[in-house]
């Protein structure tokens, strides 16, 4: 399994995501709300090398969705309160070591948050928000 798909299945199975019926996409964020995405960010993926050619690396990316938004102040609490408990539930499974199962050769280390979620763009009645994540995994020498 590719580090892209191990990610999206990992947080596709959070439970703050169990409410929603919509599959998370890789970078493409549908327009209808309740629409979710991973767009990958460009970095320097290795953070470590050591001389047996073996690495720590790290996936940057942030995780965005497509909400209702408008005048209504407990929809807007509501946009700001998922990503909250969705901050809540990687920092939790990080901590116990519950991270992204990797293909062979791969072995996951952290993943974490950090940025507070913040709203991209709006329109009328939607708002494009997203959270910047670091996942860190060490590859073997193949």
């Amino acid at each position: 399994m590719k580090i892209i798909e191990a990610v999206r299945k990992y947080i596709s199975e959070l439970d703050c995501m169990k409410v929603f019926d919509n599959a998370i996409n890789i970078n493409y964020l549908a327009a209808e709300t309740d629409s979710f995405s991973i767009e990958e960010i460009p970095v320097n993926p290795i953070v470590k090398k050591y001389v047996d050619g073996s690495s720590i690396r790290q996936f940057q990316f942030v995780f965005c969705s497509r909400e209702p938004y408008g005048a209504e102040i407990l929809q807007n609490i509501e946009n700001s309160s998922f990503y909250e408990d969705f901050a809540d539930e990687i920092e939790k499974k990080n901590n116990k070591d519950i991270l992204p199962l990797l293909a062979e050769n791969l072995e996951a280390r952290s993943i974490e948050v950090l940025s507070n979620a913040y709203t991209v763009s709006v329109t009328e009645d939607t708002s494009m928000y997203q959270i910047n994540l670091n996942f860190k995994y060490y590859k073997g020498v193949i």
